[in-house]
């Protein structure tokens, strides 16, 4: 039977003594020889160094990189960003966020553009400017955001813990030193080495060992957990010099990431919303492809076929191409990620139209990602191919995607239509909205009506506050209000599918939507919807409900668009050059009230249509089609 592993000692000075007795790792001793036994001699990321002068001058290197270096090119006549101690103190001052980050971003994304032109052009005109962010970065008082050190733990004490920015600040440094090579001064590739060390490895040898119990994301099942793993982990495999120490990091991995895995349905549904797929999970790809090269094939995180159903999550979600429902803690207009479907496709022979060669290098300087990491396995990696794995069609060209452990269904339009539908019946874990029953209709590459989407984040968008926020309480949702009521946590409800019906011309589903809320004369309450795609297609909406008192009962159209009232009562709703056309039908009179949110960042109008008087029983129905010309 495998030991756990105590190896403190071996791997870093400040463990040594008692504190390396504090708690008992979880990584097999024997895995972590094993592994070491298949790393190289020496560490190495992603690509080749820059000193590899024919791959960094090759006529597809240079076209696709031309974004980029023309983003470096301005970056030389500019000032480095400066730290800004008063932004970084806002969060813990008030709770404000935008700031803070902003300011902690534009500094990190200096690396990417200008370490990319220098090894393209390889004259050292890029060099000072390089080393100028290098060693501003090293200085930095803390890599962790403001939001994650509201304590001050990281800025004041030195007290580093590994959060979402301090991982991938660590493995596009890492990546920076390995690419740079000596074209760096000693002096500095040193300050870098032990500002990792200190920031980075440390802290998170001493979680992996169980000398310390910081690093709550290793035992997490969401972004958190993929995200930290791969910055720490690939920057490790890619500069420390120690071989048995690299594979204390690579077997944590292995055994970490599998929390990550467990987050998604059997189905492979991301309970967090598409965003947080396209964030987690593009991490979970590029920690996937570092073990596979550096273990020589040995440790494959693809190998878990539950890994392969996570990878269709992208292409299953979307109702027409570019098009999918905001559901959680999404951003609007939010598109699934094309670098992380094509790598999943090349690996994983999909069936999908995405390739890595094809997907596209910007200039863009996002801080919240490892960018310069990327752009090397963009440029330079062909993903090894799962072994044994069968070509499977994707559903991207069918009729709808079908999430059952969630009851989440994507319909999508007859060939040639674009009136398509998502709908959900359950939460969206630790970024769950209450929007049990929630919809979105998707009309051509526009949304007109539908789920709103994310908030900007703020203290009060994790804290004890959460509901009350207009745009995350089911207020801001197309869902009903009961008896005056709104949705309870929708994370702590069960998905109730009663029905459903998928045939090529019609799609049904019908939900119980009763135990959302807590309303103690409500018998039943169901939601069902009905998309039919002949004739360029029409969706209805159908609330059903029953008390046993009389209660009063509305139903809401969300927007983040414009509409008004035609004078034959139908609603006409649009965001652009796409219109729908709502027509409304009920038991009883019905009334309409317009209001409009601005909270926390995202402003969008909730249109009621309320029974105008107490009902025992009843029905509001919405019917959906576009605007013919």
């Amino acid at each position: 039977m495998w030991k756990s592993v105590f190896v403190a000692l071996a791997f870093s000075p400040l463990l040594a003594g008692p504190t390396a007795a504090a708690g008992l790792s979880e990584i097999p001793a024997e895995r972590v020889a094993a592994l070491s036994s298949r790393l190289p001699e020496q560490p190495r990321g992603f690509g080749p160094p820059c000193a590899n002068r024919e791959a960094w001058t090759s006529a597809v290197v240079e076209r696709r990189t031309t974004e980029v270096r023309k983003a470096a090119e301005k970056l030389l006549t500019q000032d480095f960003p400066p730290w800004d101690q008063a932004l970084y103190l806002e969060y813990s001052r008030d709770g404000a966020r935008p700031n803070g980050e902003r300011m902690m971003n534009a500094r990190k994304a200096w690396l990417y553009p200008l370490v990319v032109a220098e090894c393209v052009e390889g004259k050292g005109r890029f060099l000072p400017a390089i080393q100028r962010a290098v060693a501003e970065l090293d200085s930095q008082p803390t890599w962790t955001w403001p939001a994650h050190d509201r304590g001050l733990r990281n800025l004041r004490d030195q007290n580093f813990e590994v959060d979402l920015l301090a991982a991938d600040t660590a493995h596009d440094l890492a990546q920076a030193l390995y690419m740079l090579g000596d074209w760096l001064p000693p002096d500095l590739r040193q300050r870098t080495l032990s500002a990792l060390n200190q920031r980075v490895f440390d802290p998170v040898r001493k979680s992996l060992v169980g000398a310390n119990r910081d690093h709550f994301w290793l035992r997490a099942d969401h972004n958190w957990n993929a995200v930290c793993l791969k910055g720490v982990v690939d920057a490790a495999l890619t500069v420390l010099p120690d071989r048995t120490d690299r594979a204390l990091f690579a077997a944590g991995a292995e055994v970490y990431i599998r929390n990550y895995v467990a987050g998604f349905g059997p189905d492979g549904y991301s309970s967090e919303g598409p965003g947080y797929w396209n964030y987690g999970f593009s991490h979970f790809v590029a920690l996937r492809e570092m073990l596979i090269e550096a273990t020589g094939g040995e440790l494959d995180l693809f190998a878990d076929p539950k890994v392969r159903e996570i990878a269709l999550y992208g292409d299953r979600i979307e109702m027409l191409p570019g098009n999918i429902a905001a559901f959680g803690d999404a951003a609007p207009n939010t598109r699934m990620d094309a670098f992380t479907r094509a790598y999943a496709n090349d690996a994983l022979n999909l069936g999908q139209d995405q390739h890595l060669a094809s997907v596209r290098i910007d200039g863009g300087q996002s801080g919240n990602d490892a960018p310069l990491a990327k752009a090397a396995l963009l440029l330079f990696v062909t993903p090894k191919p799962v072994g044994g794995g069968a070509r499977r069609a994707a559903d991207g060209g069918g009729p709808r995607g079908y999430f059952a452990s969630a009851g989440v269904l994507v319909s999508r339009p007859a060939p040639g239509d674009k009136l398509a539908v998502s709908i959900k019946a359950g939460g969206n874990g630790n970024h769950s909205h209450n929007d049990i029953g929630a919809y979105t209709v998707g009309l051509g590459d526009e949304q007109p009506v539908g789920d709103v989407g994310k908030t900007q984040y703020s203290a009060k968008t994790f804290g004890p506050d959460r509901y009350s926020i207009p745009g995350i309480s089911s207020w801001g949702h197309p869902v009903p209000v009961v008896a005056g009521a709104l949705q309870g946590e929708a994370d702590k409800i069960k998905p109730r599918v009663i029905s459903t019906r998928f045939t090529d011309e019609t799609d049904e589903i019908t939900i119980d939507m009763a135990d959302a809320y807590a309303v103690p004369t409500l018998r039943a309450l169901t939601r069902t919807l009905v998309h039919d795609r002949k004739n360029g297609g029409a969706i209805s909406i159908t609330d059903a409900f029953q008390f046993t008192a009389p209660a009063t009962f509305e139903a809401a159209i969300t927007t983040l668009g414009d509409w008004k009232r035609n004078p034959d009562d139908s609603l006409e709703l649009w965001r652009g050059n796409e219109h729908l056309l709502a027509r409304i039908e009920s038991s009883a009179p019905w009334t309409l009230r317009a209001e409009h949110s601005n909270e926390e960042g995202l402003s969008f109008t909730r249109v009621a249509i309320a029974l105008t008087a107490p009902s025992e029983s009843g029905y509001i129905r919405v019917r959906y089609e576009p605007v013919r010309p």
